[in-house]
């Protein structure tokens, strides 16, 4: 979709969080519509399931009203079904498999030679043997689930749309994810894609499903995607790095980090100086599980303590920066933010109580759900965007 120019550049965050956060973005992108706010913005950051949603806003040309309508018909369906129809109907989900069987005989076969190695070593420790144990796999996951994802996202919902396709006079559009190879955020965007460490990918032809596919692997559930890409450095160098691409929100689950208005455009790729942030965050809040006896379970509760506290660090930051006049102003609609007193009273309210529960994953969303969580995104931002951000507003909207 097309914007205006605004007197100030206005940074949208939409975190990650599976459907719940397509759902709950779709109510606070609705409400930045209705306050004309939505067509200000000049940088949307989008992680995971922000990054669904992200992108389908990011390529549709049409009304809003058409854009809400796919949404829609996108959480009716899921991902998880048109993808396992996909595994079976198309060589993608042959090639996965074969993939699959081929890495489990390799990593088989390399176990065995470092356990042998290892005790030769042992008997004879003069051979320094010691770094063939180390021996990794050659072959690279060339296909895997999150390929046919990927596929599913290309033929079904972005038609094969690149990143260069996108509006010229749109939001710059990033979606993040994170490369674990160097441990540091991989943009996928329709200015520069790439990453700090390894610089700017070459490829021009980068399709949108690809960025998303990269920013939705959640890494308990979908292997990182696997491939090597061409880089070009800074200093005009160009070469070859493997990358192993998995879900965003493992470096930043709110999709800030390309908006921190002290961003070093010498070092960083696609920075520029961001005055107000509006971060859409769809996760719970506080939490009290069960305790975890097993370690699978405690894995999962270390993972997302850390998760947690990260989120926590950045938005603190958001407070720092206001603060201390780096930033002029934010709003952070939060899916699970205690509800303010009067406002439970307001007819059709939708609670925190009302929208608890529901899981981080790709299946086909309820149309109970997608009203309700929705909903709550919309009367979330409509409020605190009125509250926090009343310079953006026109003055008939601020006397609603």
């Amino acid at each position: 979709m097309s914007r205006k120019e605004a007197p100030e550049t206005i940074g949208l965050a939409l975190s990650g969080g599976g459907s719940r956060a397509i759902a709950f973005h779709l109510g606070c992108l609705r409400a930045l519509h209705d306050l004309g706010v939505l067509e200000k913005v000049g940088v949307i950051s989008t992680v995971s399931g922000g990054s669904v949603v992200g992108a389908l806003y990011a390529t549709h040309q049409g009304s809003f009203e058409q854009f809400e309508k796919k949404t829609r018909d996108f959480l009716r369906a899921g991902l998880v079904g048109p993808s396992v129809k996909k595994a079976f109907t198309s060589l993608e989900g042959l090639n996965a498999f074969i993939c699959s069987l081929l890495l489990l005989g390799v990593n088989i076969f390399l176990m065995m030679f470092a356990v042998v190695v290892r005790g030769i070593s042992w008997v004879l420790p003069g051979l320094r043997l010691q770094a063939l144990g180390a021996v990794r796999a050659p072959l690279r996951r060339y296909a895997s689930r999150t390929t046919i994802l990927r596929r599913v996202l290309d033929d079904d919902v972005f038609g094969g749309r690149k990143f260069r396709d996108l509006p010229k006079d749109g939001p710059l559009f990033i979606a993040n994810a994170a490369d674990l190879r160097t441990g540091s955020a991989f943009y996928f965007s329709n200015r520069d894609s790439g990453s700090w460490r390894l610089g700017r990918v070459c490829d021009d032809n980068l399709k949108v499903s690809h960025g998303v596919a990269a920013s939705a692997a959640y890494p308990l559930l979908l292997p990182a995607l696997d491939e090597t890409l061409a880089f070009e450095k800074r200093d005009g160098t160009r070469r070859e790095e493997r990358v192993t691409l998995t879900d965003g929100g493992v470096y930043d689950n709110l999709g800030l980090a390309p908006l921190w208005p002290d961003r070093d455009p010498s070092v960083s790729l696609n920075a520029q100086k961001i005055d107000t942030i509006i971060c859409c965050r769809a996760g719970y809040g506080l939490r009290f599980d069960s305790p975890n006896q097993f370690m699978l379970a405690r894995m999962a509760s270390a993972f997302t303590t850390i998760h947690d506290r990260a989120q926590n660090f950045a938005t603190k930051r958001l407070f720092d920066l206001r603060a201390a006049g780096q930033l002029k102003a934010f709003a952070m609609p939060y899916l699970g933010m205690k509800d303010q007193a009067g406002l439970c009273d307001e007819e059709g309210f939708v609670s925190r109580e009302d929208v608890f529960g529901y899981p981080t994953d790709f299946s086909a969303m309820p149309d109970v759900w997608i009203e309700k969580l929705s909903k709550r995104g919309e009367q979330l931002t409509h409020r605190l965007v009125k509250e926090h951000l009343p310079h953006l507003l026109a003055k008939d909207e601020l006397a609603c």
